[in-house]
């Protein structure tokens, strides 16, 4: 089967896998229950669709892009050079693209190594497919909104996500954030979840989540309660 997958021009590798150089940078990084922990590199990564000279290619799923699996409500896919495409089921999403949500809308994407990424109402998201070549985590970046993650048992080199405040990576596991105005909330409902900040550095164990300001500073850790749960599993929908 053949999908159409947006493909756009690469953008600033050299930035891919950078350290940041913001001291108050937030970091985290997550691990299944049973299994290795996987190390972070701070920086800023992206999450999104990939361009070819704006132009659309005809091929099968590349290791580097995300497929739109399901979409409810309004979305859209845009990259420099190749304009803004409705998200459609089947639809690839590539290296350097951007999936916006509108209100009151959901889009579930497969992604490689059986990741699937479920993008809430009002929320953007950014690809950035393989980070150094094909031994090194797939990369994505939440600027905005909300996202959950649900990783297979066999979850690969994983996963690395960035916020405006946070960086997280996964594997095997099932959580979520939360960006809003550049804070970042983080929720483990399956697996362990380190978070660090400066010279600290936190577990966050199934049902903990934190909370980082937009400047990195990271809150204390809490057993969140029903209601911020069944907020976030209401914003996400029932894929999450």
């Amino acid at each position: 089967m053949q999908r159409t997958c947006i493909d756009a021009m690469p953008l600033l590798r050299q930035n891919m896998g950078m350290k940041h150089e913001h001291t108050g940078n937030f970091y985290v990084r997550s691990v299944p229950l049973r299994g290795t922990a996987l190390h972070i590199a701070a920086g800023v990564i992206a999450f999104g669709a990939a361009f070819t000279g704006g132009t659309h290619a005809v091929h099968a799923q590349p290791a580097e892009a995300c497929v739109v699996h399901r979409v409810d409500g309004d979305a859209t896919i845009s990259a420099r050079g190749a304009g803004s495409h409705v998200a459609t089921p089947g639809l690839g999403i590539g290296r350097n693209a951007t999936l916006s949500t509108g209100a009151d809308t959901r889009v579930t994407l497969t992604c490689p190594d059986g990741l699937e990424v479920v993008l809430g109402p009002d929320s953007t998201l950014t690809v950035s497919g393989l980070l150094d070549g094909a031994e090194r985590p797939f990369g994505l970046r939440l600027m905005d909104g909300i996202a959950g993650f649900l990783f297979g048992k066999t979850g690969g080199d994983g996963v690395q996500v960035r916020t405006p405040s946070a960086v997280a990576a996964v594997r095997s596991t099932e959580w979520a954030m939360r960006v809003q105005d550049r804070a970042t909330a983080v929720f483990a409902r399956d697996g362990f979840v380190f978070v660090g900040a400066s010279d600290q550095t936190v577990m966050l164990k199934p049902g903990d989540g934190i909370d980082v300001t937009n400047t990195g500073e990271p809150g204390s850790i809490k057993q969140w309660g029903q209601g911020r749960i069944d907020m976030f599993a209401t914003l996400l929908g029932p894929d999450w």
